[in-house]
């Protein structure tokens, strides 16, 4: 119906493609079966276009077909045979908004991103000794930060958790800063971490706001303009997970670009938290070993991950999750003789039993630098994770997804 592909240069993507499409979806899910009844799903998806683009053109060309405007493609009749047949896949849609936004998810994987622009001539001409980790700046991470959060407010993105004023409600209304304030200090137990705003914060209360954020935040999928006196934008229908993806990942690059080795957790029981940082390779096998098929492993599983990459994990913390892994492994000591060599099977245990890290008897050795606790949690978790394929292969079913 739409030639998007001669327009691509013109769908840059503001959000994550993941996203876009998790949105996108849920709308046409949701969508009324006829054009004649889509006047708010056609506000909603005007929305989702206003926010997920870089610029105004798919918002526009989505108002465009869906009214029927010559910006469509679709074919018609011509005028000097008006009982012409349509050739077949040029029917002349009944949905036309719909079929544009199912030709959006469909094309989704074409768009250019934003956030990801070709790397400019310094960049490629330089080598990897010349430009290293960015050095560690948390002062401008929180002016980014705070930039980030002043832009969800604007898109009524805190509007669930602290609705901004109406000029028909009791003047002067409710500051939505204060709301806010007094959320967090019920979180954490301290006040003027938001309202009257400091100059900056400490480190630990900053990553506390950062965290608390993340649990605030909900996207709105609906919204109303109020002209009177100048009021503005009403925003509801709230939905947390597109709006806490959305902040993860804004947060995240954030965090990278100024060399704050934490992330927010993406998955598991710690999701929303500042974790270590784990690099791709990494952070790919706990996406992996979180989709355990076992529902009882899974959940331990993600209790060993959530102690071991904690940003205040201690060293009993860390043994800890090594201790559950290695139980864990235990449980499937007969799969892995069988598809080992019995002595590889039987080396998997010799660090756990042997050094002092499962039963902690006193003929064990000790005198091992906590570094090494890294080292045996990754080991082990890989080797989980491949335990889960190895049953899966033996049971004809899917492996998880890596």
């Amino acid at each position: 119906m739409f030639d998007i592909a001669d327009r691509s240069p013109d769908y840059v993507l503001r959000w994550p493609r993941e996203l876009f499409v998790l949105e996108a979806k849920a709308l046409l899910a949701a969508a009324p079966s006829t054009s004649s009844t889509s006047g708010t799903w056609t506000d909603e998806v005007t929305l989702l276009l206003s926010e997920a683009f870089a610029s105004e053109t798919p918002e526009q060309d989505f108002r465009n077909v869906d009214s029927g405007s010559p910006t469509s493609t679709a074919w018609a009749a011509p005028a000097d045979d008006p009982w012409a047949t349509a050739p077949s896949g040029s029917r002349k849609s009944a949905f036309p908004g719909r079929e544009f936004l199912e030709e959006l998810v469909a094309a989704a994987a074409t768009f250019p991103e934003q956030h990801s622009p070709r790397s400019y001539y310094s960049k490629r001409m330089a080598t990897a000794v010349t430009i290293g980790p960015p050095e560690r700046d948390i002062d401008a991470a929180q002016r980014e930060w705070l930039a980030a959060i002043y832009e969800f407010q604007h898109r009524g993105y805190l509007g669930k958790a602290a609705p901004d004023p109406c000029v028909d409600d009791d003047y002067p209304g409710v500051n939505p800063d204060d709301v806010l304030d007094t959320m967090i200090a019920d979180r954490i137990g301290s006040r003027g971490l938001w309202s009257p705003r400091p100059p900056s914060w400490e480190e630990a209360a900053f990553f506390d706001l950062v965290e608390i954020f993340h649990d605030l935040v909900a996207r709105p999928r609906r919204r109303h303009l109020h002209n009177f006196g100048g009021c503005g934008w009403h925003y509801s229908v709230f939905t947390p997970r597109p709006a806490q993806i959305l902040y993860r990942w804004t947060v995240n690059r954030i965090l990278a670009r100024n060399g704050i080795e934490l992330r927010l957790a993406k998955s598991g029981e710690d999701v929303g938290r500042l974790v270590g940082e784990a690099h791709d390779a990494r952070s790919d096998l706990i996406e992996a070993a979180l989709t355990a098929p076992d529902p009882t492993r899974k959940n331990s599983v993600a209790h060993a991950i959530a102690l071991f990459r904690s940003r205040s994990a201690t060293i009993d913390e860390k043994r800890s999750a090594c201790v559950t892994l290695a139980g864990l492994l235990e449980e499937r000591r007969g799969l892995l003789k069988k598809e080992l060599l019995s002595t590889d099977e039987g080396d998997l245990f010799l660090v756990a039993n042997k050094f002092g890290i499962r039963h902690r008897k006193a003929d064990q050795k000790k005198a091992y630098d906590a570094a090494y606790l890294d080292w045996i949690f990754w080991w082990y978790l890989a080797t989980n994770e491949l335990t889960d394929r190895l049953l899966a292969r033996q049971t004809g079913t899917a492996p998880p997804k890596a």
